[in-house]
This record gives C-alpha cells, sequence and structure tokens, in this order.
C-alpha cells in the first residue's frame, strides 16, 4: 500500500485491489462494481482461461464469481482488462486520500525559501498553513476575526474535508444519482446522459433515502452475515491447511521409514533369492556334469573294447576276442539303452531370474522368481538308435492320382478314405455311391456300389473297414481280401438316422447323424444305439484316441469362438480341445500311432497337427501348398492320404 496517514477501514477497503492487496493503480470495474488493478485483472484472466478454459468467451469475477464479458472477446486476453471501464468514484477517492495525507507546511515560509517548516495552524478561508511565527506576524495582522484551527494534533497534516468526488469526464463535483442506471454523475452527466431517467436524485437526497429505508440496514446485515460465512469459511481452510502441512510432513516421514524398511525386506529377500538361485543352479549342474560323466564313461569304455577287439581279432586271439565280442554286445545293448532313456526327457537347462514386468504389489515375490526353463530339443546325431516323433517331422507330397472311373457317371466327391496298413487305400465317393479301392502308388483295384450315400470312413480291423451311411441310414461293414471288397454285413439305426462321422473302438461304433444338430450315437453290432451327445451344429467326421478311449467330434462351424474339435470320454463329459482360429469349418479328424490329432480345415484351406490335449499346434500344409477345401485325411505309419472336395483326386503325403 503507498504511503500516508491513517485511512478508515472502509477507504482502506474501497481503495485496495483485492488481488494484489495493495493501493487501486488504474482501477478497472467490473459489471459487479468489484474494482481491480488493470495489471493484476489482466494477468489473473490470463490464468483462468487457460488450459482447457483457453476457448472461454467470458471470465468470473476474483471476488464474487459473477461472469463478465470483454466488450472485443477477438481480442487477445492479455488486453481484456484495458476495455472495462475505469472507475471514477474510486479515482477520485484516491486522489483525495493521497491530498488529505501529505504533509501540510507553513506557506509564507515556502514563499521565502524555507519550504520544510511545518504549518501549526490552518486557515479556512485562506486554505493556507502558517507556521506560529508566520500567524502572528502575517496572518493575525490582516485577517484579524479569522476562524483558524491548530493543526499540532494531526501531525501538521491536511485537516480532513468532506471533498465531492470529481467527474472524470467534466471536472465537475459528482452530486446526482440516477436511481434508473445506478450511476453517480455531476450537473452535465444528468443533463446530458439522465434528462429522461425517471429516479435522479441528488447524492444527498439518496443518502437520506437509504438511511431511512431498510435496504441499507438490510444490505449491512446480509453482509455482516455473509462475511461471518467467510469467515467460519476462512478459519475452515487455514485449519486444513495446517492440517496438510502436518499431514505432509508426517507423509514426509513415513515415506523415508517405508524406503528404510523396504531396504532392509529386499536385503533379506535378495539374500534368500540368490540363495534359491545358487542352490537350484548347483543342483542342475550336477545332474548335467553326471550324465556327462556317464556318456564318458560309456564312450570310453567301448571305445576300449572296439580297440581290444580290433587287437584281438588280428591277433587270432580266440579268448579274447569272445571276451571283447560279449562285452561290446553288452555296452551297445547299453548305449542304446542310455540313449532312449535321455531321448524322453533330453532338453536344455536354463536356470533365470525372472521378474514381473509391472510389479504393483510388494510381497515374498518382489525380488522375483528363480524358473528353470528345460525346453525340449533334437537329441544330437543317434546313428538310427531313435526314430524322431511324428511331432518334429517335416511333411513331403509323395504322389497324387486320380479317383474317377469308366463306370462313373458324375465327378467324384471323396466323402471319406481309409489308408490300410498293407499300402491300399479305401475312398469313399459320394456322388458315385461307391466304395473304390487302389493301391497307395495309384492303382485301381476294385469299387463296390452303396445302397445309399456312403460318407465318412473308419479302420475295423487291418482288412475290414466301415462306412456311415444315409437314405436310408446305417452302417456297411466291408472286407477287404485278396484286392477285392465285399459287403460283410449292415447295421440299421432306429428310425433309419442318416449317418454322417463314424469311428470304431472297442468292438462297437459310434455314429454321430446327418441332422441340423448332430447326434453321437454308440452302436452295437446288434443296432443297440445309445444317445452320447447332442451337438449345436454340423459334424461329419469322428476318430478316437486309443490312449485313453475319447471319442473326437469335428464340428463344421466358422463362427468366430465356437468350438471346432471336441472330446467325448466314456462317462460322456465334453471337453474342448479347438476353438475356431487356426482351423475354420473342421472336417476330417484323424489320431496316429503317437497320439497326434490330424484336422482338415475346410474353410481354413490348411491341414493341422496337434498334440493330444490340443497345447501344441502346427499347421502342415496351408494354401500356399496347393491345398483347397481339404474334407478327408486318413494316417498309416509315416504316410497319410487327404481327399479334398470336389476333385477328382486324392493325394498323398509323407512325414520324414
Amino acid at each position: 500500500m503507498a504511503e500516508g496517514g491513517p485511512l478508515p477501514e472502509l477507504d482502506l477497503h474501497l481503495l485496495e485491489c483485492p488481488i494484489c492487496l495493495e493501493r487501486l493503480r488504474q482501477p478497472k470495474s467490473l459489471p459487479c462494481l468489484h474494482c481491480f488493478c488493470q495489471e493484476c485483472l489482466g494477468t489473473y484472466i490470463t490464468k483462468e482461461l487457460s488450459g482447457k478454459m483457453a476457448s472461454g468467451t467470458s471470465f468470473p469475477c476474483p471476488v464474487c464469481r459473477g461472469m463478465a464479458t470483454p466488450v472485443n472477446q477477438a481480442d487477445t486476453k492479455k488486453n481484456w482488462a484495458k476495455q472495462f471501464p475505469a472507475n471514477a468514484v474510486i479515482q477520485e477517492l484516491i486522489k483525495l486520500k493521497e491530498q488529505s495525507s501529505a504533509p501540510l507546511y507553513c506557506t509564507p515560509c515556502q514563499t521565502k525559501g524555507n519550504p520544510s517548516n511545518p504549518a501549526k495552524f490552518w486557515c479556512k478561508k485562506m486554505e493556507s498553513g502558517f507556521c506560529e511565527t508566520c500567524k502572528v506576524g502575517h496572518h493575525d495582522v490582516i485577517h484579524i476575526g479569522c476562524d483558524i484551527l491548530d493543526i499540532t494534533s494531526h501531525d501538521s497534516k491536511r485537516p480532513t474535508q468532506n471533498s465531492v468526488p470529481h467527474c472524470d469526464q467534466h471536472d465537475e463535483d459528482m452530486v446526482w444519482y440516477c436511481e434508473d442506471h445506478k450511476l453517480l454523475g455531476c450537473n452535465i452527466c444528468v443533463f446530458k446522459d439522465h434528462r429522461r431517467c425517471e429516479e435522479v436524485t441528488t447524492a444527498k437526497e439518496y443518502f437520506q433515502k437509504l438511511k431511512a429505508g431498510t435496504q441499507l440496514t438490510d444490505m449491512q446485515a446480509a453482509l455482516k452475515k455473509g462475511s461471518e460465512v467467510m469467515n467460519s469459511l476462512v478459519k475452515d481452510f487455514d485449519e486444513q491447511l495446517q492440517a496438510m502441512v502436518k499431514n505432509h510432513e508426517i507423509a514426509l516421514c513415513s515415506i523415508t521409514d517405508l524406503r528404510q524398511r523396504i531396504d532392509k525386506r529386499l536385503d533379506e529377500l535378495q539374500k534368500d533369492c540368490t540363495d534359491k538361485f545358487i542352490t537350484l543352479f548347483k543342483d542342475e549342474k550336477r545332474k548335467l556334469e553326471d550324465s556327462l560323466r556317464q556318456c564318458e564313461r560309456l564312450k570310453n569304455s567301448m571305445l576300449n573294447t572296439l580297440k581290444s577287439s580290433i587287437k584281438a581279432t588280428e591277433g587270432n586271439d580266440n579268448t579274447k576276442t569272445i571276451v571283447s565280442y560279449q562285452r561290446g554286445q553288452a555296452e551297445v545293448e547299453s548305449c542304446k539303452a542310455l540313449v532312449k532313456e535321455m531321448n524322453e526327457s533330453f532338453t536344455s537347462v536354463n536356470v533365470k531370474h525372472q521378474t514381473e514386468p509391472e510389479l504393483v504389489t510388494f510381497g515374498d515375490d518382489a525380488m522375483g522368481n528363480i524358473v528353470i526353463e528345460k525346453p525340449s530339443r533334437r537329441f544330437p546325431e543317434s546313428h538310427g538308435y531313435l526314430t524322431s516323433p511324428m511331432s518334429g517331422r517335416r511333411v513331403r507330397e509323395v504322389q497324387q492320382f486320380g479317383i474317377k472311373s469308366t463306370s462313373d457317371g458324375n465327378d467324384c466327391k471323396a466323402f471319406g478314405v481309409v489308408y490300410l496298413p498293407f499300402n491300399q487305400i479305401v475312398v469313399s465317393d459320394l456322388r458315385n455311391k461307391k466304395l473304390k479301392l487302389f493301391t497307395d502308388k495309384g492303382q485301381y483295384l476294385d469299387e463296390m456300389t452303396i445302397y445309399g450315400s456312403p460318407n465318412d470312413m473308419c479302420l475295423v480291423n487291418d482288412n475290414t473297414v466301415a462306412v456311415a451311411v444315409r437314405s436310408p441310414g446305417g452302417v456297411h461293414i466291408v472286407k477287404v481280401e485278396n484286392s477285392k471288397m465285399s459287403l460283410s454285413s449292415e447295421i440299421c439305426l432306429p428310425d433309419d438316422k442318416g449317418c454322417q462321422g463314424i469311428t470304431h473302438i472297442n468292438g462297437r461304433f459310434v455314429v454321430c447323424t446327418d441332422t441340423k444338430e448332430a447326434e453321437v450315437y454308440s452302436v452295437t453290432q446288434d443296432g443297440t444305439a445309445e444317445l452320447l451327445y447332442q451337438y449345436n451344429g454340423k459334424c461329419y467326421f469322428l476318430s478316437h484316441d486309443p490312449t485313453n478311449e475319447d471319442i473326437l467330434v469335428s464340428c463344421h462351424i466358422s463362427t468366430q469362438g465356437k468350438v471346432v474339435l471336441s472330446r467325448l470320454s466314456a462317462d460322456k463329459r465334453r471337453k474342448n480341445v479347438m476353438q475356431r482360429g487356426v482351423v475354420s469349418s473342421a472336417a476330417g479328424v484323424i489320431v496316429d500311432r503317437e497320439g497326434n490329432i490330424y484336422v482338415c480345415g475346410f474353410a481354413s484351406n490348411n491341414v493341422v497337427q496337434m498334440s493330444g490335449d490340443g497345447t501344441h499346434v502346427r499347421e502342415l500344409l496351408t494354401s500356399s501348398d496347393g491345398i483347397k477345401r481339404p474334407f478327408a485325411v486318413a494316417v498309416c505309419g509315416d504316410m497319410f492320404v487327404l481327399a479334398e472336395d470336389d476333385t477328382n483326386f486324392v493325394r498323398l503325403f509323407q512325414l520324414y
């Protein structure tokens, strides 16, 4: 605040900027009549309308939060404050206060060259100050009986006068008040701008009106009440600030203490983790060293036996030759047994420290876990001691051959296929209603007409196959002997239900019907049928897993997320094996001697090999191999035959 004499509390409030709490400079008045320094108001507007509020066209008053809108909103926000009117009344009050607070000096002494001699007396008539000497020698000589005041008690300051603020436009006293516009004005203001206003009165009359009525009293009471409310809020906020500061200090201490406790706990966890890592590492290292020494001992022994055998043979030493031969045989058998044993669990060993990428809790696993990874790896050169598993072999096409015969009236549709153990292949031709027999070299051997429509096929024994038939429905059992096929027997289903998928297990057949919601039945030789499960969709093919006798059901579904392959256990429980993803619209399904499952993806144009539990899946053949709508598949040893939809050919592949 600018220096000066003591000001009344009300005037002090009116002349201070609520933002900087200093004497107002270039006061600007908002529509709510609150005044602020122009610079303070400009800074406030810029900060208030930043960030998300940058596009605002108005701003709240810093005191009462009433909205204020500049005349020219397109101007920069920094210049908005300049657009609001200056408060002439406040400016005049500031001027009067500055005059009233200025020190008073003796006027005659100032003319004599002594400008800083304090005045002791004030003459109202002359409006001049006098020191004690000049009062007697100058004032009292000329102005006898003049009303002169002793101002010693005012510390030589100008006496307070009831000055009226001047209009900043016309330099006249502002003695009029327009109730219509709620503005103070001078004579010229009233004459020019308020002649047509109905409620124009003198400032003194309006003052008396306010005093006589209850408006002023009500407003003062409301101000008092409001100030009490604000005071309680100020007190509450002050208490909150003090509590925040206190809690801030407590929190900093707590963080420091927590860090110390965490450090201590981490030291403990690090020690435990390190000890565990070292222990596991030593254990796995010892196992590898034991296997290494075992192989080295057997290797050295076999090399020594080899040398002894060669030397004994060359020296015609009968006894040593026989002994080395017997020992050599034992060592070779031991070598084979050791290779087979190691192959069953032949893995790499990597003892790793594994941590959680985004650790959100601090528990016993905060330091991570020690993990022993043992990924399977290819066994080194075994010199014929081992055969590689089917799941690790590559695939190559051996040949393809035609299946259309001269007696066929239509193009072929190979719905089912069986690969017999003695290198013969049986194909069911749906369109021509035949079973056809070929060698796996493609040589045509025989064909047999089926009464009905032949669908999926399965192997019953080395020289017997079964075919699912619909229209009328049932199972036809066919013998294959001496390169000829003959019908052995027929099994009819109740209500002549048509069959599509078929498999044979433990002397009974399992079939699925050709209905929209496929029904899976267990059927005995005498035609007794037991419902195992009903699927919500088409199921064209069945197979079974010889390791646990589960039935594998392929579902011809292309909807994302739906199951395309499932298992049915002996107790009629269903387990999902594969959802629509790699395979879409599953068709043919078969299981090889190692329990691997082969599935034809009719809509996905691929053939997939997967482990029995469905965890390991790989595409054997894709569209890039020329595969288009594969429908039926059959496996025999390391060979498999594939029939595609609407073609007159089948294709043979080998896993090598």
